[in-house]
């Protein structure tokens, strides 16, 4: 498990276990009210009025929605809630001025058509302090409700309950993490596709050279590295060795990828083709859309991966350098 999940912290929260996201939750303080939760009204993304990209700190900023994150323990069940289950919460201004200012929003599974509506309610709650509460409106959803605080102006943390018809006196399920701002490891697919077109460049041979992982991007959740393989000259050409072939996520028709798999996959003519594309050094941003290619069958089964959109169907990924020439 990675070190950082073992800490807590308001600046990382994105890395909490469960156990440390509920302690996170206990300590903190909502320092702004939901007023702070409104997002843009544009749901494409805007680059640098909804949206931005920080090449330097390999940080996205998306105020399309709040991305929504589950602890980051490595279990069953959570992977389950993660990829599965991942979501974001959208707000905006109400319209009714009669009943004054109203913050409204709904919940989103990015793997389904719920549309959970709601509305943030500043409360002072004996027990927590200063919340944002979010009450659902229609059955079944207005079973359940959150508690939000908000700690950042781009974080928030969160519980959510089993509803009592009390704010906050329910039964807790989990806690969860709201955020505007993460890095690259938590793109979406929409982040991905976005910077692959707009902030990255042609790649050049002598730039990639050297050892890499490959990890698919879904809107829930990055997948560990299902490759890792090395670029490197054959003569005047550019070859992809095969080093180590990891899992597929749950639900592919197979379960690993192997050493057959990096031939179907082609990737020095995909970079030569320019469907892979140079962040920096140290990231490649790629887009598949070959829907003839073998992959995407193994992929079959295996939710928000391979997304078929307006422009057809396409699996977005991205390659991190493990090691130089």
């Amino acid at each position: 498990m990675n070190s950082a999940s073992q800490t807590y912290s308001l600046k990382s929260p994105l890395c909490c276990t469960g156990e440390n996201l509920a302690k996170l939750y206990r300590e903190s303080k909502s320092i702004f009210p939901a007023q702070n939760l409104l997002n843009s009204p544009e749901m494409e993304i805007i680059d640098g009025v909804n949206w931005s990209f920080d090449p330097s700190t390999m940080t996205i900023w998306n105020n399309r929605y709040w991305k929504g994150f589950y602890p980051s323990d490595y279990d069953f069940k959570n992977l389950i809630m993660m990829y599965g289950l991942g979501f974001y919460k959208r707000f905006w201004p109400g319209k009714d001025e009669s009943k004054g200012k109203k913050i409204m929003g709904e919940t989103h599974p990015y793997s389904s058509d719920i549309h959970a509506a709601n509305e943030a309610i500043d409360m002072n709650l004996k027990e927590k302090g200063k919340v944002v509460y979010i009450k659902y409106r229609d059955f079944p959803f207005n079973n359940f409700d959150d508690v939000l605080k908000i700690v950042d102006k781009d974080a928030v943390v969160g519980e959510a309950f089993v509803s009592l018809r009390t704010p906050g006196r329910g039964l807790s399920i989990f806690h969860f993490v709201l955020s505007r701002r993460y890095s690259v490891d938590f793109m979406t697919q929409a982040d991905c596709k976005f910077i692959f077109q707009s902030k990255a460049k042609e790649a050049e041979v002598e730039e990639v050279l050297g050892t890499w992982d490959l990890l698919l991007v879904s809107n829930a959740a990055l997948s560990s590295p299902i490759l890792r393989f090395k670029f490197y000259r054959k003569d005047s050409d550019l070859k992809a060795g095969f080093i180590l072939g990891g899992k597929l996520p749950q639900g592919s028709n197979t379960a690993t990828l192997d050493e057959n798999m990096i031939s179907v996959l082609d990737l020095p003519s995909q970079l030569l083709n320019n469907e892979i594309r140079t962040v920096n050094k140290d990231l490649l941003v790629g887009i598949l859309q070959k829907a003839d290619n073998p992959i995407f069958k193994a992929m079959l089964g295996s939710r928000g991966y391979v997304t078929n959109g307006k422009d057809g169907i396409f699996l977005p990924y991205i390659l991190k350098r493990v090691a130089l020439p």
